[in-house]
């Protein structure tokens, strides 16, 4: 069914489809959009009969424009959500350069960017782990003692696994992160009331996994290439997503203080 739609489809249309979804992808996972650009014009640009090449990029959309043979083909991508995956966007760039390469006929790449799509990265187990590992590593970086550390790793574990169950209900970013930092708090405010820790490290090094250093990073080196748009909605994002974490840190503190 799959090939007999693909061969329904010009081959301006197919490149082009190819091209917006290899872009999305890397968009979706914590490309820089220079990156992301660049991929995409050199898919298109690979094929003979290629001019006027453009290709537009902002935080969460992708607009390619192209002449293939005398007519115009314009494709546009909506990124709804985007995270932080550098698995996708390295077997998007190798695909990429074996495209250009020649290794894929049109049909075949279609069929390797969508295959590319439904791999599973890293499993979840693995994803717990590193935050689990993170947050007691950075408590001993903090110079936390022994129960310190041993609390960090169970208040991340615990708070990172809530936190996948809150991001499989698609709930909004800014909930995701303020919730996180509410249970990740009071987990630590519990723990405190057995035996006495210092919170604060233990609630730092647990805030780890979410902090968005990835985000205003990329925000930055986009606004140094010149991508202003780009830039100023990730540092924005950057932001809202620190602000959250913080507000959700805060609320049990202060509501534990009453009592």
């Amino acid at each position: 069914m799959i090939n007999e739609k693909i061969k329904t489809l010009e081959e301006a249309v197919i490149l082009s489809e190819i091209a917006s979804s290899a872009g999305a992808l890397m968009l979706a996972n914590g490309a820089e959009i220079y990156r992301v650009e660049d991929t995409v014009e050199r898919i298109i640009r690979s094929k003979d009969s290629i001019k006027d090449v453009d290709v537009f990029s902002s935080y969460n959309t992708i607009i390619i424009s192209f002449s293939y043979k005398g007519e115009i083909h314009t494709n546009m991508r909506r990124v709804r959500s985007r995270g932080n995956n550098l698995y996708y966007v390295d077997r998007v760039n190798t695909f990429s350069r074996n495209f250009s390469a020649g290794l894929y006929t049109l049909d075949e790449a279609l069929l390797e960017i969508d295959k590319i799509k439904k791999e599973k990265s890293v499993p979840v187990a693995l994803k717990i782990f590193g935050a689990t590992i993170a947050a007691g590593s950075y408590s001993i970086l903090l110079g936390g003692g022994i129960i310190d550390i041993l609390s960090a790793f169970l208040v991340g574990f615990l708070a990172y696994r809530f936190s996948l169950f809150l991001e499989r209900n698609n709930l909004n970013f800014f909930v995701v992160n303020f919730l996180y930092g509410f249970v990740l708090s009071f987990l630590a405010l519990a723990i405190n009331e057995i035996t006495p820790i210092s919170i604060n490290i233990v609630i730092i090094g647990g805030m780890m996994a979410f902090v968005p250093g990835v985000m205003l990073t990329n925000a930055v080196r986009d606004l140094m290439s010149g991508d202003a748009l780009s830039g100023i909605t990730g540092t924005a994002m950057a932001i809202l997503i620190s602000i959250a974490l913080a507000v959700g840190v805060a609320t049990p503190i202060s509501i534990w203080r009453l009592f």
